[in-house]
């Protein structure tokens, strides 16, 4: 489980940032909550709402870009699926003023029993700083036992089972100024190092404002919905799906092609939905290209978020809400929340526009986050639990009873966009 997600200095994010899914202490929905190894309360949902261009999109996509940095800069890739976006490899620090500062990126998270806190400091040329604790079991305040630090390319600090690989880069000095130590530690098979690889592979980030995440599931060639239907249980649950979303389909098949190659035979796939003929109850084959665009959404959705919900991990999702009839994304909301449906504690963080669903029957406060952006084009992340209201010289926290979505419209909780007429422009 992620409890903390905290960047600097990455596109409109200027100053330290953190997305905080440690549970506040407030009474709303206490059944929506995850316990961790600790026992302590930590959210399965958070939704992320601001204007366009505000720089909600860049939460999510400096999630991706560590993600990325921690899974590639060893450039092994054979452990991963194909939804790793290589073009994020790239640092996009914040441009709009004159500092040279490294961009940081750190993750507190939880796996079986330990809870780790991973990090590293970055610029355009090299890693600055790299560092790996663990929670210490034995304490009952927060302390965490050092695993490695790095500064620069000398890894130090270092105890357990990665000694042995730190002894190795001390004598070949081999390794690369733009390789992580964790990256390099996990494929060399460390344990502990395999352990928080491992956790960033089943970390997801979708993107579906450009419809790159849908266009991947549904390709025909390495789609991984063929994969799914082909196994008859999996086949199953999301015909049982789309039947409990109401999108008119009654099952899927898949045709088989053999395609000439000038390597020989390959065989294609063509994937298609069956609905019911009105008059005689026949069923009917559609290509599913010929589906909607919000049907091919849904479909698409389907196998991160079930993975997820199979798995107890992860899903960063941005534009969740494209495409999509507000009463789908409550339904979704409630997959997260139940524990009968998310008995591993999946989370879903997602950035949206949905106001419709901006609503206390669907989150806690501390659930519910905003980007505004200020004149200078910086960006600023802060949760509805922690926004102080200005009312006759006084401050003051938002009540649960409050109207979420119609207070945020009228601009209460600010992250809206600020309208001009043309003609005063």
């Amino acid at each position: 489980m992620l409890h903390q997600f905290t960047f600097s200095n990455f596109k409109s994010f200027k100053k330290t940032t953190t997305l905080d899914l440690i549970a506040a202490s407030i009474t709303e929905h206490a059944q929506d909550l995850a316990n961790d190894c600790f026992d302590e309360k930590v959210l399965k949902v958070s939704a992320i709402f601001g204007a366009n261009a505000s720089g909600k999109s860049n939460v999510v996509k400096a999630f991706d870009f560590m993600r990325n940095n921690v899974l590639l800069s060893f450039f092994r890739s054979n452990d991963l699926d194909q939804d790793i976006e290589t073009s994020n490899l790239t640092l996009d620090p914040f441009k709009f003023d004159n500092s040279i500062e490294p961009s940081d990126f750190e993750v507190l998270f939880s796996v079986d029993e330990n809870i780790y806190n991973y990090g590293f400091s970055i610029d355009v040329d090299r890693i600055r700083e790299e560092f790996l604790y663990v929670r210490d079991k034995k304490s009952k305040k927060e302390k965490f036992t050092n695993i490695f630090y790095r500064t620069g390319n000398d890894v130090e600090e270092v105890t357990g089972e990665l000694k042995s690989v730190s002894n190795i880069l001390k004598i070949s000095k081999i390794l690369g100024s733009r390789t992580l130590f964790l990256s390099f530690a996990a494929n060399l098979e460390i344990p502990i190092a395999r352990t928080v690889y491992e956790w960033f592979i089943s970390s997801k980030v979708m993107d579906y404002g450009q419809d790159t995440s849908e266009r991947l599931i549904l390709n025909k060639r390495a789609s991984p919905l063929v994969r799914l239907l082909q196994d008859d249980k999996q086949k199953l649950a999301l015909e049982n799906f789309v039947k409990a979303i109401d999108l008119g389909i009654e099952g899927f098949s898949l045709i088989e092609n053999e395609i000439l190659t000038p390597s020989g035979a390959d065989t294609r796939y063509q994937v298609v939905s069956t609905h019911k003929n009105i008059d005689d109850g026949s069923l009917v084959a559609v290509p599913l290209h010929n589906e909607s665009s919000g049907t091919k959404k849904m479909i698409s959705l389907y196998i991160p978020i079930s993975r997820a919900l199979q798995e107890g991990s992860v899903l960063f999702v941005d534009e969740l809400d494209a495409k999509l009839h507000p009463l789908l994304l409550r339904y979704l909301l409630i997959l997260f929340h139940s524990n009968e449906s998310n008995p591993k504690n999946a989370q879903l963080i997602f950035a949206t526009h949905d106001v419709f669903s901006l609503d206390k029957s669907n989150f806690r406060r501390d659930e519910i986050w905003f980007v505004d952006k200020n004149d200078q084009g910086i960006s600023d992340l802060y949760s509805l639990d922690s926004y102080l209201l200005e009312e006759n010289g006084t401050t003051k926290k938002v009540r649960k009873d409050a109207s979420y979505g119609k207070d945020y419209i009228l601009g209460r909780y600010k992250s809206v966009p600020k309208l001009k007429s043309l003609m005063e422009e």
